[in-house]
């Protein structure tokens, strides 16, 4: 039984942001301490051969992995790498330091949406300094670095902003196993992406091939069903063999027909929506670009919304080969992945599946046979634990 239930409404007494930074610092001392590490390690892991999977070159033990966002500064990968993801992604990191937004709190809960609101700002110390963590660390699932341009309280050129990224990838070649394009991120002033622009995505790409050891690298979009918008990305993206995949990343703005919380609450948290209410979207669009794509090159990580082994194998079933968690943790704490990973064991042991990625796609309109396919039809709850 988990006790963070019993513990979290004094947590959400408290500053968002300062228990962030607390976690993390505690996280990050327990994973220095190998024997701490190989406890945290057999309390939370899933070590079961029916849940890994090979994407993009690389081979992760199981499809759940954490999101960017929670560890900025990767100053606690071990520690999180011990906590049963089944890889971690550091980030969002730019060329250069960034403060972030100055505005306090930048930080929101909403309880009653199993939401957050992000207004964060890209805090960051910088592309060079975060490597020289990714040197150092010891971790035995798949690392990521999430790249994003340096928010520096100014609307950017594209041509700076993909200068700037194709910079910042250099201290991290050869430390990084993959890494994530963050292409619009709404936590920036900017206000826009070029990157909507497919020839602008072109010449980030064409920069990037000039790296002889170009890890693995998957492409984070703002959520859509638009045709045009998802043929242009797989167009700009197709001449480059390391692209293995995208990323969805935030909506923008706030779907106030779909929350509980008042639009006059919601009204003095700016920033970015994150959790629950994102699913049904983020759902929509995976069912979207899965048809569109080289599915034996490419592949979608699943994000949004996802609380549940119901929702993780959910988006694998819709075309996603890999999922991300983040805002749940905040609603259920540590133990959320360990509760995932075996709850997706009972759902493929009831659809006669014997491997996790023997589900990816197979409720997706475009590829299903109830005929014949395992498993279809509406998945149902199972229970976890």
């Amino acid at each position: 039984m988990s006790l963070y239930p019993l513990i979290r409404p004094l947590l959400f007494r408290l500053d968002p942001e300062w228990i962030h930074r607390a976690t993390l610092a505690a996280v990050g001392r327990a994973g220095r301490i190998p024997p701490v590490r190989g406890m945290l390690r057999g309390l939370l892991t899933v070590d079961d051969p029916r849940l890994r999977v090979e994407a993009g070159g690389l081979a992760f033990p199981n499809p759940v992995g954490l999101a960017a966002g929670f560890d900025k500064n990767g100053v606690a990968i071990e520690g999180l790498a011990a906590a049963g993801f089944g890889f971690v992604e550091v980030g969002s990191v730019s060329a250069h330091p960034s403060a972030g937004n100055p505005e306090r709190p930048r930080l929101f809960r909403i309880p009653e949406d199993k939401a957050i609101v992000v207004n964060y700002g890209v805090p960051n110390d910088g592309a060079d300094v975060v490597a020289r963590r990714f040197a150092s660390a010891r971790q035995s699932v798949p690392l990521g670095i999430n790249l994003v341009e340096t928010n520096t309280g100014r609307p950017a050129g594209a041509e700076e902003v993909v200068e700037e990224l194709i910079a910042a990838m250099r201290p991290f070649l050869g430390l990084a196993d993959y890494a994530t394009l963050n292409l619009n991120c709404p936590n920036t002033t900017s206000g826009h992406s070029p990157f909507d622009d497919p020839g602008t995505l072109g010449k980030l790409l064409a920069g990037y091939a000039g790296y002889d050891t170009m890890p693995p690298t998957f492409l984070k979009v703002v959520p859509t069903t638009d045709p045009a918008t998802i043929e242009g990305t797989l167009a700009a993206m197709d001449p480059f063999p390391f692209v293995k995949g995208i990323v969805f990343g935030l909506p923008t703005g706030k779907p106030y027909d779909s929350l509980k919380t008042p639009p006059q609450v919601l009204d003095r948290m700016p920033g970015t929506l994150c959790g629950r209410p994102t699913r049904a979207l983020i759902d929509a669009s995976i069912q979207a670009w899965y048809p569109r794509m080289d599915r034996g090159r490419h592949v979608i990580v699943g994000t949004g919304g996802i609380f549940t082994a119901e929702d993780v194998y959910r988006k694998i079933r819709l075309g996603a080969t890999l999922a991300q968690v983040y805002t749940a943790l905040v609603y259920h704490g540590p133990g959320l992945v360990k509760r995932i990973n075996r709850a997706l064991l009972r759902l493929m042991a009831r659809d006669g599946l014997d491997r996790i990625t023997d589900a990816v796609g197979v409720d997706h309109p475009y590829t299903r046979d109830s005929r014949n396919t395992p498993g279809t039809g509406n998945t149902q709850r199972a229970i976890d634990g």
